[in-house]
């Protein structure tokens, strides 16, 4: 035993550790700090190497990564469930394994490191495990939100001379490594679930017959219950608060003094460096050399994760070395964290060293929380965005790093990086897509992030004609015609970079809302106005205000303004006195006049999905494509070739053919130049896109996530599917939820959704939603393309969908409160999808007669032939209101 260490004791280590002194300011940070490092200067001051005569227990544990995806779905309160199990299963364990005198020395997400000393620390090593394997057994009782808890754990254990270091400046980090944890190591990797397997010296030192048979090159502990009872634990011993501090990572000290650490699932980047050839090194050159080396090695490693502001997790063991885990994103979230992970390990690989040194890098959901009992705690992250980093990490050769393609287009620096034949690993199983990464090759611009614009000469060339005409004083109308994801948006959007002095007007029809009057024109002249959604007395209000300040002469026609921007406001003599039969053409009319009134000099009016245009919004567009002959205006309309919406009867017609082949070839070596892909690759992918530009992005991201392009779906619509199918489970369930919505819609809709299912969308979730969807202004949400939605929705099962329709309907008819009139067609679609044919019965009525006031007939037919095959589900409706339903319904389609 060291000089200076304390002999077994009767106090209790969870006692004594209450007694310890608080450090700085906050609460102490000893119980996230291993025994023998914070006592080092008491046993071994100035020297950076001890050998401990020990017995290590090793103990893997499986089934926690299942449970942290299935209680993923449920947001933070799935996090809040897992950290309670967490805690519950690692604490009692740990209290059991103090009782024998044990010790935590590493906690690797799911495994711990247990250090046995004292009188016959090999017999009570050995009983610990065995009750820890009761206790994982007792904890399979514990239920949860999705069930009871299915874990089972593997350990290994070996005896000898235990090699520690401390090593690093700025911290000082304990490294365990060396012949002793490498025998350890392999005593557990032979040992399958339920089963520990003991070393050759553990068998010398424990009781005869205690083992049962060889496996592998170790034996199998043959006990089910301990042959003796639990000893005493070896109590700490005072220690100066600042030298608990210095072992606790710097980025870690302060958010560890937190005094509650909230468990989260977040999006992470999560990096694994390991340094292999410590046992040939001490074996040639000894100890005092290892420790040189580790010396250097964590110095280079904090260097890189101070300069990148990446945090430095934590170490573990691993055979013939050890590795460190450093984290981007947790527990701190910083821009660019992928690039500073990549930038961090190449640093560090690129440092000369006498080990061999490899690294694995991998983004994605991880649950992050604190693991351990008050005496006795780790911060870590689990999931499989960690074993996935940790098995990249395996893979790659000294010297290496691997990594996946979303890392590496979601660095904003661009690396050398090759792309690898898929690797098969453990647990996974498809083939893995990786890359090798290099050095560094500078920063990517602000385009780089999304595919270049490439072919469209001559359609671009058209828009930006039709662009400079507008700024010598004549308007015009462009229709830009082609399929889906064939590039129209790309092309207006590249068209517009060359007209930035023009004012912008987006206006956007939407497949749900064609039904609803005004629906496409409402959020435009909302944001002209600089108005908010918001209650009906507000918006009314701010309505009137900017009306008499920008246009005074339109105060008369305030209502019809209101008509479209679905804002109540009783009729004016002027108003009332309009033919309802006129009433839209008069509202198109005021709408010009308050364009005109809030804008001057050229502009452009861009109509996306003209082909989903409600009637009313056709109305306020065709009046504006009238008045681009009389002002500097550009119309600039995208639509698919399809009967319905609105077609101009005059301008120009752009019709987008798929891209040529060669053009499509150098989209495809474009989007890949972080990783690019062989000769034989981009033949494939460019064949497959046809050349539809979405189709190619969405190509080259699945390609780089999944591998494999045989296992790719040959259409587009598959290819969105596969992409929904490898979200997360909480951020699938969300994209699902907000189909039942529509192409767009309310923040508050679905945050009301969540909190009614007790689920919190977090950060981590956003990011990974941001792929699909697209903030339009503070309070709307909408999908980037109409094919994600519609995929999404139909994915659903029509049960499914019923559950969702009723809940959207139900949480807008709550915040509509006393006036669910501006929302009555949006209730009476939810409500009759949910066949609550009631509530559709009524809200389809309410929504017909306001559309057939405001003239809207082709809506208000629409609102009333919901109401009426509603009514064909219900037995006691008046009479007199079905009659009166039907003479509307006839009225309106005169």
């Amino acid at each position: 035993m060291p000089a200076g260490h304390d002999s077994y004791g009767a106090t209790s280590d969870a006692s004594v550790v209450a007694e310890l002194p608080v450090g700085g300011s906050g609460e102490s940070l000893a119980a996230y700090v291993p025994r023998i490092a914070a006592e080092w200067d008491l046993d071994a001051a100035g020297q950076s190497h001890q050998v401990i005569d020990a017995t290590l227990c090793f103990v893997d544990i499986s089934g926690f990564t299942r449970l942290s995806e299935r209680l993923a779905q449920r947001g933070r309160i799935g996090a809040e469930e897992l950290t309670e199990v967490l805690t519950r299963v690692f604490g009692t364990m740990l209290d059991r394994a103090y009782l024998r005198g044990g010790n935590l020395l590493k906690f690797g997400g799911d495994a711990l490191l247990l250090l046995f000393r004292g009188p016959d620390h090999p017999l009570h090593a050995a009983c610990a495990a065995v009750e820890l394997r009761a206790s994982l057994r007792e904890a399979s009782q514990i239920s949860t939100s999705v069930g009871r808890i299915d874990l089972r754990m593997s350990v290994g254990i070996h005896t000898g001379s235990v090699h520690v270091f401390i090593a690093g400046s700025s911290h000082r980090e304990l490294i365990v490594t060396g012949p002793t944890i490498s025998v350890t190591t392999d005593m557990e990797k032979v040992a399958d679930a339920g089963e520990i397997v003991v070393s050759r010296e553990m068998v010398a030192a424990l009781p005869t017959g205690a083992v049962s048979r060889e496996k592998g090159p170790g034996w199998l502990l043959r006990w089910r219950k301990p042959p003796v009872p639990a000893g005493r634990v070896v109590p700490r011993r005072w220690v100066h608060p600042e030298a608990i501090d210095r072992c606790v990572p710097v980025s870690l000290r302060e958010y560890l003094r937190r005094s509650v650490i909230e468990p989260e699932h977040r999006l992470a980047t999560v990096g694994f460096v390991r340094f292999e050839g410590v046992d040939g090194l001490m074996n040639a050159e000894g100890p005092e050399a290892v420790a040189g080396t580790l010396e250097k090695l964590v110095e280079a490693i904090e260097s890189a994760v101070e300069l990148e502001e990446v945090t430095f997790l934590a170490s573990d063991v691993d055979r013939d070395g050890g590795k460190v885990i450093l984290t981007a994103g947790v527990p701190v979230a910083r821009e660019d964290d992928e690039g500073r992970m990549l930038r961090a390990l190449r640093s560090i690989l690129d440092t000369p060293t006498l080990l061999g040194v490899r690294a694995g890098v991998n983004r994605g959901h991880v649950f992050a929380g604190m693991v351990g009992n008050r005496h006795r705690r780790a911060y870590t992250v689990m999931g499989d965005t960690v074993n996935l980093a940790a098995r990249l990490m395996a893979a790659a050769p000294p010297g290496s790093m691997y990594t996946r393609r979303n890392v590496l287009d979601a660095s904003s620096t661009r690396f050398e990086a090759e792309s690898l034949e898929p690797l098969r690993m453990k647990g996974i199983a498809d083939p893995v897509q990786a890359f090798s990464v290099g050095s560094e090759l500078g920063s990517k611009t602000a385009d780089e992030h999304r595919l270049p614009f490439i072919g469209r000469k001559g359609e671009l060339q058209t828009l930006e004609d039709m662009i400079d005409r507008a700024r010598n004083g004549r308007g015009g109308v462009v229709t830009v015609v082609g399929e889906t994801g064939i590039g129209k948006t790309r092309l207006v959007e590249e068209a517009l970079l060359a007209g930035r002095d023009l004012w912008v007007i987006q206006a956007r029809g939407e497949p749900a809302a064609a039904s609803l009057p005004y629906r496409a024109v409402r959020d435009p002249i909302l944001q002209l106005l600089g108005i908010e959604r918001s209650t009906q007395e507000k918006m009314r209000g701010e309505l009137t205000d900017q009306i008499f300040a920008l246009a005074p002469a339109l105060a008369p026609l305030l209502p019809l303004i209101a008509d479209a921007v679905h804002v109540d406001i009783p009729d004016t003599p002027e108003t009332a006195a309009i033919d309802p039969r006129f009433r839209q053409e008069r509202t198109a009319d005021a709408v010009l006049g308050l364009i005109q009134a809030a804008s001057s000099g050229p502009g452009a009016i861009v109509t996306e999905d003209a082909h989903w245009l409600d009637e009313a919004s056709t109305h306020v567009i065709a009046r504006l494509i009238e008045a681009t002959s009389e002002h500097p205006w550009l119309l600039l309309m995208t639509r698919r070739s399809e009967p319905t919406g609105l077609h101009p009867d005059s301008g120009t017609v752009i019709h987008l053919d798929p891209l040529t082949p060669k053009e499509t070839e150098a989209l495809v070596i474009a989007a890949t130049e972080a990783a690019p892909l062989r000769l034989h690759e981009v033949a494939a992918l460019v064949q497959r896109a046809g050349g539809n530009p979405l189709f190619v992005a969405e190509l080259v991201h699945v390609v780089g996530s999944i591998g494999s392009l045989d296992a790719v779906p040959e259409t587009l619509g598959g290819l969105v599917s596969a992409q929904i199918d490898s979200l997360p489970p909480l951020a699938r369930n969300l994209l699902m939820y907000a189909s039942v919505f529509g192409l767009s819609f309310r923040r508050e809709v679905l945050t009301e959704i969540l909190r009614d299912e007790e689920i919190e969308m977090d950060a981590a979730t956003r990011r990974e939603l941001d792929v699909f969807w697209v903030r339009q202004g503070r309070d709307r949400v909408g999908f980037r393309h109409a094919l994600v939605r519609d995929t999404a929705y139909h994915s659903l099962s029509f049960r499914r969908r019923r559950h969702l329709h009723a809940r959207a309907g139900s949480v807008i008819e709550r915040l509509a409160g006393d006036d669910p009139g501006p929302v009555a067609g949006t209730l009476a679609q939810h409500f009759l999808e949910a066949q609550d044919h009631s509530r559709a019965w009524r809200y389809g009525r309410m929504a017909g007669d306001r559309a057939r006031q405001t003239y809207a007939n082709v809506a208000a037919a629409t609102h009333y032939e919901r109401a009426l095959e509603a009514s064909r589900r219900l037995r006691s409706i008046d009479p007199s209101e079905l009659a009166d339903v039907w003479t509307q319904l006839a009225h309106v389609r005169e």
